[in-house]
């Protein structure tokens, strides 16, 4: 946010005027959200930085507009104060706790927010550190008492006592019913613990310069800008006309997995999907679908050259593919990882590469391995397959996704899909793009290879492997949601993702 600022300050619009839009909007929100403010009694908790500087701007217009106003300051403010004479201006009255030595004393106000229609809080913002210290601290633990009381309370940007970059929760915080985002979602917007302690969230707009709204370096997952990067359809087209997939799977255990792949692949609208499994596996799987083709590996005795000859066949069928999926249910045997090996760990020229769940595993146990793959290669671990992968513990991952995601995508060089509630999809140029959705409905064995599959399919139809990955992301979730509303948060089989993918994405391209 601050670099979007600057420079949104070298583009003509100042940091003043994007304040002064801040707090006009915060004011304007809280407006609507409660209706007619005459005789509302609001009090306002003010902290140091900008954050209580778009309160005290938000609550001179709410004391103007009629309400009854009262700014309370936890935090010493700069001396002068331009914000606060302004809000005094307009009408607030003031009471001033910042100048107590070590102690900030709630009694003294206990009763102000008590009896208040309206809280809003902007005393911490963006960057806090947690935990909250003392004094501010206890002024906190001592608000929570009554946190539960008649108050509507409303956070600016951030609410107080979370950290906006990790979504961690401090034991002493201000629980919100309602958070404004100024601008854009922040990542405690949209992760957990955060996203649910924000309460609802409302965006709004701030006057960032319409160049800018693109290039940011975190952005969310949307519906408009998700069916924009649909491939389109051309009436007079043919099966080879979007393209051909490849995917490399199966083993006796997971005979399932690539089936479900090439299905969603399939869904997507993939012309052509081939599965290329062990022999002995064909014949059950082409009963599974018959609407793929297969590449059956022929086996041999352990301690020949039978796998690099597996190798070999696959490579030699690759030349008209456009992408290769590897690893849905492969196993992690001797022989799926030596033909894993064989094929990506060397100097073939493959078409665009996906790795998933096996592959991934296989993948882990290489050295350096990401010098060896090609570049731009799509990788999809949940956080399990992401600790192996980067040797992070699953509380390292999970306490930091978005910035977990940025340094590993761009140390290998990968497009990184780190599964899990609020899906994180990473560039190697540092740009991070967020899911919206968390849905305890996809905890069911299956829709990982499902989500593999669509972006497979996606990518076989041309698209950059982004923006395979953000409709592969994106429609996996919307489709989870759309049944979730009909049977709840469990019971989802991921053949039923499968059969609701088209309905997905026909109303996105409806909405282009």
């Amino acid at each position: 946010m601050r670099d979007l600022e600057d420079r949104s300050e070298k583009l003509g619009i100042s940091k003043d005027l994007l304040m002064d839009n801040a707090g006009f909007s915060v004011a304007d929100a809280v407006a609507k959200f409660v209706g007619p403010l005459t005789g509302l009694k609001i009090v306002s908790l003010i902290g140091s930085g900008n954050n209580g500087s778009d309160g005290l701007i938000a609550s001179g217009h709410l004391a103007k507009w009629g309400a009854s106003v009262t700014v309370i300051t936890v935090k010493r403010r700069p001396d002068p104060d331009a914000r606060l004479q302004e809000a005094i201006d307009r009408g607030i009255s003031l009471v001033d706790l910042s100048d107590t030595k070590g102690k900030i004393s709630f009694s003294s106000v206990e009763s102000l927010l008590r009896n208040a229609h309206v809280i809003l809080d902007g005393i911490l913002g963006i960057g806090t550190d947690l935990p909250v210290r003392d004094p501010l601290k206890t002024f906190l633990y001592d608000f929570q008492s009554i946190n539960s009381e008649k108050a509507q309370i409303f956070a600016i940007d951030v609410p107080t006592g979370v950290n906006s970059d990790t979504s961690e929760v401090g034991l002493y915080s201000i629980r919100p019913d309602v958070t404004f985002a100024l601008g854009f979602l922040k990542p405690c917007h949209v992760f957990q613990p955060a996203s649910e302690f924000c309460g609802d969230i409302s965006v709004l707009e701030i006057g960032l310069p319409k160049e800018l709204q693109n290039e940011r370096e975190v952005s969310l997952l949307f519906d408009g800008d998700i069916a924009a990067k649909l491939p389109g359809r051309d009436i007079s087209a043919h099966k080879g006309t979007f393209g051909k997939g490849m995917i490399v799977g199966g083993s006796d255990k997971y005979i399932g997995a690539p089936i479900l792949a090439a299905s969603a692949a399939l869904k997507a609208g993939l012309g052509l999907i081939t599965i290329a499994t062990y022999d002995s596996l064909v014949n059950t799987m082409a009963g599974m679908l018959t609407e793929a083709t297969f590449l059956r590996l022929k086996e041999g005795i352990p301690n020949t050259n039978f796998i690099s000859n597996m190798a070999r066949q696959i490579y030699d069928e690759l030349e008209e593919y456009k992408v290769l999926l590897i690893g849905c249910g492969l196993g992690t045997s001797r022989t799926s990882s030596k033909i894993l090996e064989n094929l990506i760990l060397s100097d073939l020229k493959l078409p665009q590469l996906v790795l998933d769940a096996d592959g991934l595993n296989i993948l882990s146990k290489v050295s350096n391995w990401w010098e060896n793959i090609p570049a731009n290669s799509i990788l999809t671990p949940h956080p399990r397959e992401m600790s192996r992968l980067s040797r992070l513990s699953v509380e390292e991952i999970q306490s930091d996704r978005v910035n977990v995601a940025k340094k590993f995508a761009k140390e290998w060089g990968v497009i990184l899909v780190l599964k899990g509630a609020n899906t994180v999809i990473a560039d190697p140029n540092g740009f991070v793009i967020i899911s919206p959705y968390a849905n305890p409905i996809l905890s069911s064995a299956g829709t990982g290879d499902v989500l593999a599959g669509l972006i497979t399919g996606f990518l076989g139809q041309s698209c950059s492997p982004v923006e395979a990955a953000c409709l592969g992301v994106y429609i996996h979730g919307k489709a989870a949601e759309t049944i979730s509303s009909r049977i709840g948060s469990s019971g989802l089989l991921a053949g039923d993702l499968i059969e609701e993918l088209p309905y997905i994405i026909k109303n996105l391209r409806d909405q282009s």
